[in-house]
């Protein structure tokens, strides 16, 4: 009995100097806490160096964008409806889906080609010095998600069975 109570004083005694003394001194770490390294900007307008004038000239054709973009959105969308509606109904008219196809195909390539002229646009916008920033960034910003997805495919792949087959029997 002496043995068991011994040895439950000596556990005790364990856990209480272990446990308990940073809960009854809990104070503030005395290191400062670490300040997030930021090594880019926080912005684009940043990044590139924009003058104003250039800032504004990239609001204006933004906003013209956009507007272009909502308007092809909501004409595409209009043609999508009307194809998943045709598709839906088992006696259309194959030539009529086929030609709605073709329109879906006409909006998808429009936006393709405007693709092209807008990012000519804004390289008359910026400097050869910006436009080289700005290839640059893209291609680290790709390598990163480039990674980052084969990251997610590898964690999707789970536990090796084989590896383990004694504990699946």
């Amino acid at each position: 009995m002496k043995r068991y109570v011994l040895f439950m004083a000596l556990i005790l005694f364990f856990l209480g100097s272990t446990i308990f003394p940073p809960i009854a001194h809990s104070q503030e770490a005395k290191k400062p806490e670490k300040k997030v390294a930021r090594d880019y900007p926080a912005t684009w307008e940043e990044y590139l160096d924009l003058t104003p004038e250039q800032k504004s000239k990239l609001a204006e054709f933004r906003i013209k964008r956009q507007a272009e973009r909502e308007e092809s959105m909501k004409n595409m969308q209009a043609v999508r409806k009307e194809l998943r509606e045709l598709m839906r109904d088992p006696e259309a008219n194959e030539k009529k889906i086929l030609g709605i196809y073709d329109k879906l195909a006409k909006f998808r390539s429009d936006r393709f080609k405007k693709s092209i002229q807008h990012r000519k646009e804004i390289k008359k916008i910026l400097t050869p010095e910006q436009w080289e920033k700005l290839e640059k960034i893209k291609k680290r910003i790709a390598r990163r998600r480039g990674r980052f997805i084969g990251r997610k495919v590898f964690f999707r792949r789970g536990i090796n069975r084989q590896r383990f087959h004694r504990f699946w029997k």
